[in-house]
């Protein structure tokens, strides 16, 4: 009797546990949605793709990533989703692109070839639950990559440099550094410098502008971006790129004193015999290049998250210094030396934006175009010491207004939730750039006797052009 009664208390008590354990299963999902239906997607810088209604007009919460769905749950119909969105990649239970709302006929979920991308793919339609039995055809024929073309190459490389990421991820960063080799245009006609012997035009020309282009090569610099989220789909970005530094030198010899410059019409019109029966002239070139940018860009979402998008506006600044020295000498008695040094500040407001093709999960290829209307500020410092000329200095400005554009072609591999790997192609094209010279009627108006004149100036187009390699990262 005692050992019945217990039996009976033990039984109750685990009957009361059930009971408690079912109705906190039942009211589980009502009470876990409560504090993520009240989500700040504004603030959280989240972007709906095209067509798709807002989070913030579902009711209920967002239904946690990850769920796992049923034959059973789908024939409830409505009931698979308790009021909320799906959230990016749901289809999958990981990256997506391997199991995602894209189309593809190998995939058995729903039964119908609907959940994977095809490489002109979507050879088979089905019942379509999101599309009426389309499959989305005629999109994801023509931009969808199917990983069993991609896929099996890029597992290939080992599981540390697959492709991370959701087709759907909004395309974001906080940081990110590249190294960026840079060549330019020189802005500058080729001309004979030195010529062998008094002869005018030279029949042997010993050094000209061409033998000394210093942007043909490639110089090293560093671009630094900083993004920060402000407002729906929306940051602030701040870019840095420059540091790069060209140097070129050209030297003609002679060991019988036979160098004649075009200064004096290579010996033919002497003003100043500095520049003439010369052992050694040369030339040299040097530029340096720095640009700063502060950007408002707003990002938005393409039907079928495909293709994203961005437009922005904001300020730019452009530095370009160019520098020339021009050197002639036969000994301490008869030297020439001079340097011009032009420095253009240029710094107006732009617009531009840039839109991107989702390759494949954690695959991106990008292409960006940027307009700034400036106001050019060229400095220069014009500078002639030589044996008959002491120290002279001529200091001027000239300002304009020109415009500039920037090409951007840019490549990203995502590594994990925090790191991608970058690549890009700049072109960067501003009209109307001072370029450092050698002013020959400036020159001869410093001889004794004579009144200084400015230097002319020399405008051309500039290009400064290159690739960059880099990483991004996310906190």
């Amino acid at each position: 009797m005692h050992r019945m009664t217990q039996y009976r208390i033990l039984s109750r008590s685990w009957s009361l546990r059930a009971i408690a354990v079912c109705a906190a299963l039942i009211a589980l999902p009502a009470t876990a949605q409560m504090p993520i239906a009240n989500a700040d997607y504004d603030a959280s810088g989240y972007v709906t793709p095209a067509g798709m209604t807002h989070p913030s007009m579902y009711q209920g919460g967002v239904v946690p990533a990850g769920m796992a769905f049923s034959a059973g749950m789908m024939n409830n119909g409505a009931a698979a989703f308790p009021g909320g969105i799906m959230p990016v990649g749901f289809m999958s239970g990981g990256q997506c692109d391997e199991n995602c709302g894209s189309c593809d006929p190998r995939a058995t979920a729903f039964g119908n070839g609907l959940l994977r991308g095809g490489l002109m793919g979507c050879r088979e339609s089905g019942s379509g639950l999101l599309s009426g039995g389309s499959c989305f055809d005629a999109f994801c024929n023509y931009w969808s990559i199917d990983p069993r073309y991609l896929g099996s190459n890029l597992r290939g490389l080992g599981n540390g440099l697959r492709p991370y990421g959701e087709i759907c991820g909004l395309r974001w960063y906080d940081l990110s550094v590249e190294a960026v080799f840079l060549g330019h245009t020189q802005g500058l006609n080729n001309m004979p410098v030195t010529g062998v012997g008094s002869v005018n035009p030279p029949t042997d020309v010993a050094l000209s502008l061409n033998d000394a282009k210093d942007g043909d090569e490639l110089a090293a610099g560093v671009r630094l971006s900083g993004a920060l989220i402000c407002g729906v789909g929306g940051n602030i970005e701040a870019n840095y790129m420059g540091g790069n530094e060209w140097d070129a030198r050209a030297v003609a010899n002679s060991a019988t004193n036979n160098l004649y410059s075009f200064i004096t019409d290579f010996g033919t019109a002497v003003v100043l015999d500095d520049v003439d029966e010369s052992s050694s002239q040369s030339i040299g070139v040097e530029s340096e290049f720095h640009t700063i940018e502060l950007n408002y860009r707003r990002r938005t979402m393409g039907p079928y998250c495909r293709f994203q998008g961005s437009w922005l506006f904001g300020l730019r600044y452009l530095q370009f210094r160019n520098e020339m020295q021009y050197s002639a000498y036969r000994s301490p008695t008869r030297f020439f030396d001079s340097s011009d040094r032009v420095r253009n500040h240029m710094f107006g407001a732009q617009v531009g934006g840039d839109v991107w093709w989702n390759i494949h999960s954690g695959v991106r290829l990008g292409m960006g175009l940027k307009t700034a209307w400036v106001q050019n500020e060229a400095k220069r410092s014009f500078t002639v010491n030589s044996n008959s000329i002491a120290n002279a200095v001529i200091n001027d400005t000239h300002r304009g207004n020109d415009l500039m554009c920037e090409f951007e072609l840019k490549f990203i591999w995502q590594l994990n939730h925090s790191w991608k790997f970058r690549s890009a192609y700049y072109a960067i094209a501003a009209e109307d750039i001072a370029f450092a010279s050698i002013d020959k009627n400036s020159v001869l108006s410093l001889a004794p006797g004579g009144s200084p004149v400015d230097p002319a100036y020399v405008f051309d187009d500039l290009v400064v052009q290159g690739f960059s390699f880099g990483a991004e990262y996310n906190w």
